[in-house]
């Protein structure tokens, strides 16, 4: 005699079970914040004395998204992108979402093959930090998939996409009042950086403004751009010192930016007295560098949140928490010759 064929548990048969509605099982199965606790804890126990399996594609299919958020990031390595991609995906999960990070490595062919498999995956939105060549042409063409879709750091001003970003141009402020009215460094020095990266244009200019209305002198060799890495910053730092002292007070582009610099001036010899250095970003581990990394805090794990609250706004979820970034802030530590505190 052939084996029955086992009938396939459906979403009906656990919400009959229970005595509740099709609705509200599938609330819980899609991770929804408006159900109770104590049902979800319910449903699912049913769900699975039964046998349910819960199918997100054929889900997708009915309602044409799913709950994947994108984060598009250009190098997952970088730990200011690990902080940001943390509390993204914090505030994404709190409210049913998962988070799918994916890396360009800076391509913008890799970036623009990536952003459309998403949009044919049905994703809910993206977030996504720019490859450092994205042009124009590149952000209309991602707005015309009609994916919402929320775009990091990198700015693009007139594309009408929603941005998340630092006060750049407060940031250089910072960093010139404390080099010159801390430490009275009149020689200094914006070190690092991409051009091509609008965090560095903004800050460089409003860096020369504010030097230059306190008397300080710009040392143009060392603010020369470059890559923003630790490894591109203790080259060319290196390189600079081979020809000659550094600068009085230096603000890095960021903290990775100040961990190469730091370590080529300890192998030359130089100490806090001799330069002050201040990165950006008060990364996590600045506090445990040697010396302790004087850095503009920018949070990037509350950046993360933020950004993925204004997604969601887009996407027709809003959330409770602040639409905006803090306010940066200096966290003065031993690297300018500060007593941390």
């Amino acid at each position: 005699m052939p084996n029955e064929t086992r009938r396939r548990v459906r979403m009906l048969d656990v919400a009959n079970s229970l005595g509740v509605s099709r609705a509200t099982v599938s609330l819980v199965m899609r991770g929804s914040p408006l159900v109770s606790t104590a049902t979800r804890e319910s449903v699912l126990a049913e769900a699975d004395r039964l046998g349910y399996v819960y199918n997100q594609a054929a889900a997708s299919l009915r309602t044409q998204r799913n709950d994947v958020v994108g984060l598009v990031m250009p190098d997952i390595v970088n730990p200011l992108v690990a902080e940001v991609s943390l509390g993204a995906q914090e505030v994404l999960t709190g409210l049913g979402y998962f988070a799918a990070i994916v890396n360009t490595s800076e391509s913008v062919e890799t970036q623009q093959r990536l952003f459309r498999t998403l949009v044919q995956q049905r994703v809910a939105g993206v977030i996504i930090i720019p490859a450092l060549r994205t042009g124009a042409d590149d952000v209309a063409e991602m707005s015309r998939s009609q994916l919402p879709f929320v775009v990091l750091t990198r700015a693009f001003p007139d594309s009408g996409v929603p941005f998340v970003g630092t006060d750049d141009l407060m940031i250089g402020r910072i960093g010139v009042e404390h080099l010159t009215g801390t430490h009275g460094c009149r020689e200094i020095a914006y070190f690092g950086g991409n051009l091509l990266a609008t965090p560095r244009v903004a800050r460089e200019r409003s860096f020369r403004e504010a030097a230059a209305a306190a008397g300080a002198v710009c040392d143009e060799t060392w603010s020369a751009p470059f890559d923003a890495g630790i490894v591109d910053a203790y080259q060319a730092a290196t390189r600079l010192l081979d020809h000659g002292p550094p600068p009085r007070g230096i603000l890095c582009h960021s903290d990775q930016v100040a961990y190469g610099l730091l370590k080529a001036l300890q192998l030359k010899g130089y100490t806090p007295e001799d330069c002050s250095v201040v990165g950006i970003d008060d990364l996590l581990q600045s506090q445990l560098w040697t010396p302790s990394v004087s850095s503009i805090a920018v949070q990037p794990t509350e950046i993360g949140r933020v950004c993925a609250r204004v997604l969601l706004a887009e996407i027709g979820t809003p959330t409770d928490g602040p639409l905006a970034p803090p306010q940066p802030v200096l966290h003065p530590r031993t690297s300018c010759g500060c007593e941390p505190r």
